[in-house]
């Protein structure tokens, strides 16, 4: 609900009257209203003349203070009804009588279109970390929280303003996408993400944006990652693998990539440009991330030596497609049959479950990176293994490798026990 109040700002004589107008938790705005006044004739817990001041000029400004509210709230309900943007310029515009200022141009703005908008504007801005254009993955994904925002709007049968994306919109939002359409924590945190993200992009186009879009609630937590990797002994076994042509491609690759950490955009582009040699006549993979536009020097492992030497190069590229769904086949065969619990993408509804499953059903491309830096933890620094995975902070190497705050005390027992 509105409310409107006239106030002073100083108890200079003449002061200026200011009126501020409160719309609900959407808007805050003021305006000087053009009247002033001397502040001894003024209540400020009112917000009005006073009574013991009203006889000549002061009855008429009293009556024109009334007259004002009555027309900002009267203008306020019509401009409401027409989906008019309620900003400062348009109090402006109702105090100053300038009737031509208020438009319907300016404020239609759904949150669908804005989103539209800022997913094509991507296709042409520069990510300021790498450098390099906005990845397609990023792009894609703006896609999707719109087809979301979509079927969310068209299940509740309205369509929102910016100025209307508020906490409680938030909350109906995820409601929606927890009980009806049944997203991930993950999936539905970083759908909020991506709708604050175009959200604080209007407000640097000048847009009016409610302003719980900057509350530290406007989010929605990430769930503790339940993953899988695969071990040193695992890679033993899989490397007897025996199979088809495209199998054994894919087995070469998943080799690969636990053995270097790769992401799988990355690891499809090695080739022997990437070898290099020390002067020491040490070769080693370099390889700059896609993601992050860092330059990642490795040795080369001697499993990997070994399907070099045998390939006279890398394996053949492959879509990721094809190598999450081969590999889920070669850890299969290699005897990756034991059940363990973990996360998996349904393969008819393409939503994440969780639950026991065979191990060889929660492989997939990120494996091979988790298993790299999981399989190197403890016994190596952790800075070289950042040096590789990419992560800024030890933090953030623990989070992804499933290190509790409490995994220390194994640690000293195990020496304390020694």
């Amino acid at each position: 609900m509105a409310t409107i109040n006239f106030y002073l700002r100083s108890d200079k004589n003449p002061s200026k009257i200011y009126v501020r107008l409160r719309n609900g938790r959407s808007s805050d705005m003021t305006v000087y209203t053009g009247f002033i006044i001397d502040p001894k004739h003024w209540n400020s817990t009112k917000g009005e003349v006073k009574q013991s001041a009203l006889f000549d000029d002061k009855i008429n400004l009293s009556r024109d203070l009334n007259n004002l509210k009555n027309k900002v709230i009267e203008e306020l309900n019509s401009s409401s009804s027409k989906g008019l943007e309620i900003n400062k310029k348009w109090l402006e515009s109702v105090i100053s009588n300038e009737d031509s200022k208020i438009e319907e141009t300016e404020s239609p703005k759904y949150i669908q279109d804005l989103m539209n908008d800022y997913k094509n504007e991507l296709k042409f801005k520069i990510n300021p970390k790498t450098n390099k254009p906005i990845s397609e993955n990023t792009i894609r994904g703006f896609t999707q929280v719109i087809e979301r925002l979509k079927n969310f709007e068209e299940y509740i049968g309205k369509k929102h303003f910016v100025s209307e994306v508020d906490l409680n919109f938030k909350f109906d939002f995820v409601n929606y996408m927890i009980n009806v359409s049944g997203f991930s924590q993950n999936t539905i945190n970083k759908s909020i993400k991506q709708l604050k993200t175009v959200c604080l992009d209007a407000i640097d186009k000048g847009l009016s944006v409610n302003i719980q879009i900057r509350s530290t609630k406007f989010n929605h937590p990430r769930e503790v990652a339940d993953f899988v990797t695969i071990t040193e002994a695992e890679i033993n076994q899989i490397r007897k693998f025996k199979g088809t042509d495209y199998h054994m491609n894919a087995r070469d690759w998943l080799i690969i990539g636990c053995w270097t950490g790769c992401r799988v955009n990355d690891l499809m582009q090695l080739s022997m440009n990437n070898i290099h040699e020390t002067e020491k006549g040490q070769k080693f993979i370099r390889y700059t991330q896609s993601k992050t536009n860092k330059q990642v020097d490795l040795p080369i492992h001697p499993h990997v030596e070994e399907i070099i030497k045998r390939l006279k190069g890398f394996p053949r590229p492959i879509s990721d497609q094809r190598f999450n769904e081969w590999i889920k086949d070669v850890c299969k065969d290699s005897g990756l049959t034991q059940e363990v619990y973990g996360s998996r993408q349904n393969p008819g509804s393409h939503k994440k479950e969780v639950g026991n499953f065979k191990k060889y059903e929660l492989i997939r491309s990120h494996t091979c990176r988790r298993s790299f830096a999981t399989n190197h933890y403890d016994k190596l620094p952790n800075k070289i293994i950042m040096a590789v995975t990419g992560h800024s902070t030890e933090q953030m190497l623990l989070n992804y490798i499933g290190e509790t705050k409490n995994d220390h005390i194994d640690d000293f027992l195990n020496v304390w026990n020694k």
